[in-house]
C-alpha cells in the first residue's frame, strides 16, 4: 500500500488485539492515529510522533464525548473511525448476570452507538471510512455465548442503519466479522488450543485495506473465518 499522507483515525480499543495492530498498520502509513482505551497510554507504540492517546472507557459516555470534542479542536476532522473497542466471555444460560449484561452490552453495542454518534460530525463527506469490528457472533450463535453473539447482532444491525443513513454524505461502512482470532480475550486457553486461530495482523490488514480503497468502493459486510471453520 501507498504511504498516507495527512490522514486523521480514531480507533475505540486501539491499544490491544486487533485494534492494537490497526493501529500500528495505520501509524506506519503515516496516518494521525487517536487510540481511545481504557489503557491506551500504555500501547506499544504511543511515544510514536503520529500516535495520541487517550484513557477513555469507551461505556463512559462523557468521556467520549469530551474526547471528540478535543479531537475536534486539535484535529479538526476524522478520515476514518474504527470502532474495536469489546468484551466477549461465556455465559451459559444458567448462569447469565444482569451485570453480564450490562457489561457486555454496554462495551459491546452502547460504546459503538455513542461513539459513532460522538465522532460522526467530524467525518469527511466523501472520504470517511467507519469500521466496525465485529465478530462471526454476529452472524450466527454459539452454544453457551449467548448474550456474546447478541450484542455483536445488535451491532450488525446499527452498522447496517448507520450505512443506509450516512449514505448521502457518501461515508462508507464496514463491517469485519473475524471467526476465532488470538487476542486477550483468549488468554485462558493454553497456546495448543488456540494454533488455528488467526493472527490479529492478519485482520489487521484486511481492515487497513478496506479503509484505504478508492473513496467510490466499499467493503461493506467483511466475513474471514478461520481455514479449518467454526471454532
Amino acid at each position: 500500500m501507498s504511504q498516507t499522507i495527512d490522514r486523521v483515525a480514531v480507533i475505540t480499543g486501539g491499544s490491544l488485539g486487533i485494534g492494537e495492530a490497526i493501529s500500528t498498520q495505520m501509524l506506519g502509513l503515516g496516518w494521525e492515529v487517536h487510540i481511545l482505551a481504557r489503557r491506551a497510554s500504555g500501547y506499544v507504540h504511543a511515544d510514536h510522533d503520529g500516535c495520541r492517546t487517550h484513557d477513555v472507557d469507551v461505556r463512559d459516555l462523557v468521556a467520549v464525548k469530551e474526547t471528540a470534542d478535543a479531537i475536534a479542536s486539535t484535529s479538526g476532522r476524522v478520515d476514518a473511525l474504527v470502532l474495536c473497542a469489546g468484551v466477549g466471555y461465556p455465559t451459559p444460560l444458567h448462569s447469565v448476570s444482569r451485570a453480564q449484561y450490562d457489561e457486555l452490552f454496554d462495551t459491546n453495542v452502547a460504546g459503538s452507538v455513542f461513539s459513532t454518534q460522538a465522532f460522526t460530525p467530524l467525518l469527511r463527506d466523501g472520504h470517511a471510512v467507519i469500521t466496525f469490528v465485529s465478530s462471526i457472533a454476529g452472524r450466527r450463535g454459539f452454544s453457551d455465548w449467548s448474550l456474546y453473539c447478541a450484542s455483536k447482532h445488535a451491532l450488525e444491525g446499527f452498522a447496517a442503519s448507520m450505512r443506509d443513513e450516512l449514505r448521502p454524505r457518501r461515508i462508507r461502512v464496514t463491517s469485519i466479522q473475524p471467526g476465532s482470532v488470538d487476542t486477550p480475550s483468549y488468554d485462558h486457553l493454553r497456546p495448543e488450543e488456540k494454533t488455528e486461530f488467526m493472527d490479529p495482523k492478519s485482520i489487521a490488514e484486511l481492515a487497513v485495506a478496506a479503509i484505504q480503497l478508492p473513496r467510490q468502493a466499499c467493503v461493506e459486510t467483511l466475513f474471514v473465518n478461520n481455514a479449518v471453520g467454526d471454532l
